[in-house]
């Protein structure tokens, strides 16, 4: 059987320690997928290789990906990570999403949010692009006013919440960001490609979008006894549905996903 090369994180290009990357058993802190703290990680197992490529060189082989199971140290899940020869994290298991979030977040916000993170984890950058720009758009359906939510373009429906005072200044430039590159993602044919980078900052800006609207308000209701996490929101039953059954993101209005709209 032809030999296997492990020494493939010679000469890495790993960046130093970052607390906001995922972690790895080359930079073992960073949030954590189960409980969405920064913490560090114990890593019990790793350098086991998951695919490997001939190196051209006396018929020997080289790992390409290898995986590596994390612990935290502070909810104690344990994670999987793979990372490619140079490195770097490529996936994680469970990917980072809604699953952390808080349970006053709209069902709708959250599992848009939540599947955008999924394809972040699997480079999936045009998909997450969309999924985070469908966030927003449910945003403005479960958060502005009469005349936000019946605009038919997100671009608008941003504006009257931007004049109403309903989405704060600081978000507002991201917000008209993020609603341009969720075009690009889904008209790849008219646009650039969505750069990770760009696709990585899009999650970020959705991410602080709901712990700023909806995560820091429900505490401070908690904090004065005044929400009970265990009581369904007013006209919802405990799937985040409204009465009528129907879930937040099949509303009608503005189109999550820009199909009709490149503004």
């Amino acid at each position: 059987m032809a030999s296997q090369s492990w020494n493939v994180f010679t000469g890495s290009t790993q960046s130093a320690s970052n607390p906001d990357s995922l972690p790895t058993a080359y930079d073992n802190s960073g949030p954590c997928p189960w409980c969405g703290r920064v913490s560090n990680f114990k890593v019990e197992d790793s350098e086991k290789w998951l695919h490997s490529a001939p190196t051209g060189y006396n018929a020997g082989y080289e790992a390409t990906h290898l995986y590596a199971i994390l612990r935290c140290d502070g909810c104690g899940n344990a994670v999987l990570s793979v990372t490619d020869r140079a490195g770097r994290g490529v996936h994680w298991y469970p990917p980072p999403g809604a699953g952390t979030l808080d349970k006053q977040v709209n069902a709708g916000v959250a599992s848009a949010y939540d599947e955008g993170m999924n394809c972040l984890s699997i480079g999936a950058n045009r998909s997450a692009a969309v999924m985070f720009r469908s966030a927003l758009s449910l945003f403005v359906k479960d958060k502005g006013s009469e005349k936000a939510r019946a605009e038919r373009h997100l671009k608008s429906a941003l504006k009257h919440m931007k004049a109403d005072g309903d989405l704060h200044k600081s978000l507002w430039e991201w917000a008209d960001h993020l609603n341009q590159l969720g075009n690009e993602g889904a008209h790849p044919e008219d646009y650039d490609d969505v750069t990770a980078e760009a696709a990585e900052g899009l999650g970020r800006f959705v991410r602080h979008l709901i712990r700023h609207e909806y995560e820091m308000p429900a505490q401070l209701l908690r904090d004065q006894g005044l929400l009970k996490d265990d009581e369904p929101e007013e006209g919802t039953d405990d799937s985040g549905r409204d009465a009528s059954g129907v879930a937040p993101e099949l509303y009608g209005g503005l189109d999550p996903y820009g199909t009709s709209s490149r503004d």
